[in-house]
């Protein structure tokens, strides 16, 4: 009866002209009808199968266990030949309540199969790379590589490495060229997160870009959108960090935005129904002050007090003086490592007189001296004739804050140590003659610099100079 059926030639055209490969056996299980689809999945032609029990080419056929336990099969993965992948079904056939034989359907998933065998393997490889690439930012950007011996910056780097090992968002203050960037990618290093880093300039974005910069977008959201949409820098710093650098800038439209996501921690791209949640650790970083915005009602209230959960304040350079000379040595090192040049000898003018520099661009402006010093040295030697005249001229000046602006003794003792600062430093160190231009006697001024610390900030011996 099922034999019959099938040489109608409507029925065989119809199931020919099906993309799946189609197999039919009697009751036992004798290959009835196989169909074209059959044929180019497997590679057996038709008149080779036929006729012929489906065992003897497919001892492990699903259909054969379809006969013996009469139930239906869907969706088994399997591989009918190498390289080749297949998704069968089968069930058993009843004609006027009888069962006749049985039916199974191939899908052939080969190329779907191999597309994720490779969407695996570059998922591994990115994972690796992604861990690769965590393991170097510890190592460049760890707290041992930021260097300074004053106690105000060792405070502030005990302080960072307390709260790099939770997820409170911190805010980091301070003038430009402090390293405040360097301090962020630093707690993020030393804290247990495993995304990446990532960091976005609030400054240098244009206002009307900077929501699809920030939380991105889909397909078709605006004129110029990219065709397969953009992820935002929030939503790529999923399970990392998110560095907002010079934050007190951000538009106002912007900060109300960022403090919703912050409350919800879900961020929504422009143009899309759903919001996806994200777990992101915010550091901020600015070199103003945000109370006084907050003030002057320039910055969020209720932002800032989110973004300002523990606040590190990196301190200028002119306030950490001793550094200076141990951060000459590295910029002078490093450059002349990269650039494959010996390190010229620096006299300790060199490094008197730069201790004494207000350094208003902190460490950026430093290194850029430093390399500047380096390129334009002779006889591989830096003197203090090399150094740019307004290092010279322009001397860090000791200022007095709040009431200690109009108490005397401080005031007295902030102007004798810009005197002997500046004799010193006019002298190359001669103490004798230093004492004579400040008209006081030797054991004086031995006193006073003993008395205010200055002796390790000013003698710097060297071979080519000697203090009396």
């Amino acid at each position: 009866m099922l034999a019959q059926l099938l040489e109608k030639d409507a029925i065989k055209a119809l199931l020919n002209a099906l993309p799946e490969a189609v197999c039919i056996v009697d009751t036992k299980g004798v290959v009835v009808f196989w169909s074209k689809g059959s044929e180019a999945l497997f590679k057996i032609k038709a008149e080779e199968i036929t006729g012929r029990k489906l065992a003897d080419f497919f001892p492990t056929a699903l259909l054969l266990s379809i006969l013996k336990e009469k139930r239906v099969t869907a969706n088994v993965f399997h591989s009918p030949r190498a390289g080749c992948y297949a998704v069968v079904s089968a069930r058993p056939l009843y004609l006027e309540g009888k069962m006749v034989g049985a039916l199974s359907t191939d899908k052939d998933v080969t190329e779907i199969t191999k597309l994720a065998e490779e969407l695996e393997k570059t998922k591994n490889k990115l994972e690796h790379l992604q861990e690769e690439i965590y393991n170097l930012s510890k190592d460049n950007y760890s707290f041992e590589q930021i260097l300074g011996k004053s106690e105000i910056l060792k405070k502030q780097i005990a302080r960072a490495k307390q709260v790099a090992q939770t997820s409170a968002s911190v805010l980091i203050e301070g003038e430009s060229g402090t390293g405040k960037e360097m301090f962020a990618r630093a707690i993020h290093s030393a804290s247990r997160r495993k995304g990446p880093f990532v960091a976005i300039n609030c400054s240098a974005i244009p206002d009307n870009l900077f929501e699809s910069e920030m939380f991105g977008y889909v397909e078709g959201a605006f004129t110029g959108a990219l065709k397969k949409g953009k992820v935002g820098k929030y939503e790529l710093a999923d399970k990392g960090t998110l560095f907002l650098d010079e934050i007190g800038d951000m538009p106002a439209h912007m900060q109300a935005k960022l403090l919703r996501v912050l409350q919800e921690n879900k961020v929504t791209r422009i143009g899309a129904y759903r919001a996806k949640s994200v777990d992101v650790r915010i550091i901020s970083a600015s070199n103003k002050n945000l109370r006084a915005l907050v003030s002057q009602g320039k910055f969020r209230e209720d932002l800032f007090y989110r973004l300002n959960v523990v606040k590190i304040i990196l301190p200028p350079l002119r306030r950490r003086q001793d550094d200076i000379p141990l951060l000459i040595d590295h910029f002078a090192e490093k450059f002349c490592s990269s650039n494959n040049i010996k390190i010229p000898k620096i006299s300790v003018d060199v490094y008197n007189a730069m201790m004494n520099y207000s350094w208003k661009g902190n460490i950026r402006e430093l290194k850029n001296v430093v390399e500047h010093l380096i390129i334009f040295s002779k006889d591989n030697k830096i003197d203090l004739e090399d150094i740019p005249k307004n290092i010279l001229e322009h001397p860090a000046s000791c200022t007095l804050q709040g009431s200690d602006r109009f108490d005397l003794q401080k005031n007295a003792a902030v102007a004798e140590i810009e005197a002997i600062t500046r004799a010193m430093r006019m002298v190359k160190g001669n103490k004798s003659k230093a004492a004579r231009i400040l008209n006081i006697p030797r054991s004086t001024l031995y006193y006073k610099l003993n008395y205010y610390k200055l002796n390790e900030f000013l003698e710097e011996a060297a071979n080519d100079l000697t203090l009396n």
